[in-house]
């Protein structure tokens, strides 16, 4: 029998293995728990960890689709370049690695601020390629290269910068690219640009493409050991435009040139002037212009456009002044960007399709076709002029002092006649002149390829109650009926007013694009002969004895144009200063220079373009745009 002590040490050894095997099994559970963990419930998140360790990915640019105009001349590419990458990881001695570059090539001081405050807004640890510059010429490709055993952390990559060689001519209709801002704290997508204005931000998902992804193999500090291609890009597509870019440069040097003469610079006179000069703009390094008077002047100011009545599409849409849109693809200078942001006479601004105007008497065709339309008059109706209209206590004038006798509407039209549409306009009302001129294309959005644009205004009775709470008036309608007060125009919806008038049947509308299909528009419903009989006015306009464009005739045997000049005024003149007798524009400052315009279309048989022109402050429609139009169609015919 076992004795009281053997039995006690048995108990114990009992108890004792009993635990021991209890904390042996808990150790052998826990381990066995941590691995099904780790293989099979939490597999899917540290496989990914390993992956993002030894891969990182990085998103690669397409090449950006060319804008190419009628005839397949180059309006925005790409040229090749190279930019400087880091492969950073939180180990690196940055500062010490960005000495040592500058000692073999100069980087530029912007891109090296740029490039830390980068690795200050870092939010982890990982490593990524970060950006040094992108401004890197083969030379400095070179010079890195032969020595980049000592610069293991860095590499090269070659991308496309967006050059747009027509530079100031077309910048306002090419637009220009930008980073896109959403992800622009995103180092991977450091050379990824987007349409910011014009063409390029309308076509922005056509010209972008697709973007494809490289692969790198890096090591534990991030150093990559392998790249490859993991996902190829696809190249944007190209977008053909309607624009001519022959006759856009010539169209951009006649509207800037105005009445002005061409002079050099090398002329101690000159350099003079120049000197005490604001904002002001060479033609080029050699030349400026002057007026008349000998003075130094800023080329004009103003917008130009050339259509087909056809088919809508513009050969040329020209905004001046302008800017060169390459300042944007290269990084913005503080110089450049202070240039166009301060310069007082607005150079970003697309007159064009964004600029509003008073249209003056180019809208009195609108005028006269409303009351035809209306029945309210017939060919033959006549007004007289004495030079004023007096309506209650107010006078309202006539442009010619002296007035213009008795007229119809015809002659009404070739002498652009103010009191002779005051008359016309108190008949119909501008109720059903709003009408026409709607139906004619003023005061409405065009469905063009551009986002630069204004809807400008068209007046009536409802809409001053509306905006005003008030109610329309005479006085307003005498305005309205010689294009000042409230309207508002486009020089878009201007030359496109004119082509519908031209063409006759049906409401064109403009495009920038070229479409092998033909284009259907909605028919424009104006009665067929009143049509004509406005369009044998306009050519009044400019081959009659008293047309107010007649010294401007192109002169061809079998082309002629027909046309509407306008004279805006940008201050109202007082009675005393009638009295006291007018300053002559070129006499005023130039923002109190009334604008000069001029639309029309070529040829007066079968007629195929319109045109409009506004020249701001120019002063006379009939001495300044008329003489522009005339131009540009020559130059367009090869007269």
């Amino acid at each position: 029998m076992k004795n009281k002590s053997q039995k006690k040490l048995e108990q114990t050894v009992s108890r004792r293995f009993l635990f021991l095997s209890l904390f042996k099994g808990s150790i052998i559970g826990t381990i066995g728990w941590k691995l099904f963990d780790l293989q099979l419930v939490e597999n899917r998140k540290y496989e990914k960890l390993s992956d993002n360790n030894q891969f990182n990915y990085r998103i690669i640019a397409p090449e950006r689709g060319r804008i190419l105009d009628r005839k397949m001349r180059l309006l925005a590419g790409n040229m090749d370049g190279f930019s400087l990458v880091l492969n950073w990881n939180k180990y690196l001695n940055v500062h010490q690695i960005i000495k040592n570059i500058s000692t073999i090539i100069i980087l530029n001081e912007k891109d090296i601020n740029n490039f830390y405050n980068k690795i200050r807004y870092q939010k982890n640890d990982f490593s990524k390629q970060i950006l040094i510059t992108k401004k890197l010429s083969q030379k400095d490709v070179a010079k890195l290269a032969v020595r980049i055993i000592e610069f293991p952390e860095i590499s090269f990559s070659m991308s496309k910068r967006r050059v747009y060689p027509q530079g100031i001519i077309a910048g306002h209709i090419t637009g220009y690219t930008g980073p896109y801002s959403k992800n622009i704290e995103n180092t991977s997508l450091h050379g990824i640009d987007v349409g910011r204005r014009g063409l390029e931000k309308f076509f922005d998902a056509q010209l972008r493409g697709e973007f494809g992804r490289k692969r790198n193999e890096v090591t534990s500090k991030g150093y990559v050991i392998d790249s490859q291609i993991y996902e190829n890009t696809k190249p944007g597509s190209d977008i053909q435009v309607s624009l001519d870019m022959k006759l856009q440069a010539f169209a951009v040097e006649r509207l800037q040139r105005g009445n002005y003469d061409l002079v050099f610079v090398d002329n101690k006179n000159i350099k003079n002037q120049i000197s005490k000069l604001k904002n002001f703009s060479y033609v080029s390094k050699n030349h400026v212009y002057i007026n008349k008077k000998k003075k130094v002047v800023n080329p004009q100011s103003g917008s130009l456009i050339v259509m087909d009545i056809n088919n809508g599409e513009i050969l040329c849409s020209v905004s001046s002044p302008g800017f060169d849109p390459n300042i944007f693809s290269k990084d913005l200078e503080v110089d450049d960007w202070n240039y166009v942001k301060n310069n007082s006479r607005s150079p970003l601004l697309n007159r064009s399709m964004a600029g509003v105007y008073p249209p003056g008497s180019t809208i009195k065709m609108a005028v006269a076709l409303a009351a035809l339309e209306s029945g309210i008059i017939d060919y033959n109706t006549r007004f007289s002029c004495n030079g004023s209209k007096e309506l209650g206590t107010s006078k309202f004038h006539c442009w010619a002092k002296d007035g213009h006798g008795n007229l119809n509407l015809m002659e009404a039209i070739e002498q652009s006649c103010d009191v002779f549409f005051y008359e016309l306009g108190l008949k119909v009302g501008i109720d059903k002149i709003a009408l026409m001129m709607r139906k004619l294309g003023l005061g409405q959005y065009y469905d063009i390829q551009i986002h630069d644009r204004a809807k400008g205004v068209v007046p009536n009775i409802e809409w001053k109650l509306k905006r005003d709470g008030l109610n329309w008036s005479l006085g307003e309608t005498l305005n309205a009926s010689i294009g000042q007060g409230y309207i508002l125009t486009t020089p878009l919806q201007l030359v496109t007013m004119v082509s519908r008038i031209a063409n006759g049947k049906f409401a064109v509308n403009p495009s920038l694009t070229i479409s092998s299909e033909i284009k259907k528009f909605k028919v424009l419903n104006i009665n067929n002969e009143h049509l004509n009989f406005i369009k044998k006015a306009m050519e009044k306009v400019v081959v009659g004895k008293k047309g107010t464009a007649k010294n401007y005739k192109i002169g061809s045997k079998n082309i002629e144009m027909a046309g509407k000049t306008g004279t805006v005024q940008v201050v109202r003149i007082t009675e005393l200063e009638r009295e006291q007798g007018l300053i002559k524009n070129e006499d005023r400052p130039w923002e109190k220079r009334d604008h000069a315009l001029f639309v029309g279309y070529a040829p007066t048989i079968n007629p195929k373009y319109a045109i409009s022109v506004v020249v701001e402050h120019g002063g006379s429609g009939s001495s300044v745009a008329a003489p522009i139009a005339r131009d540009v169609f020559k130059h367009l015919f090869k007269l």
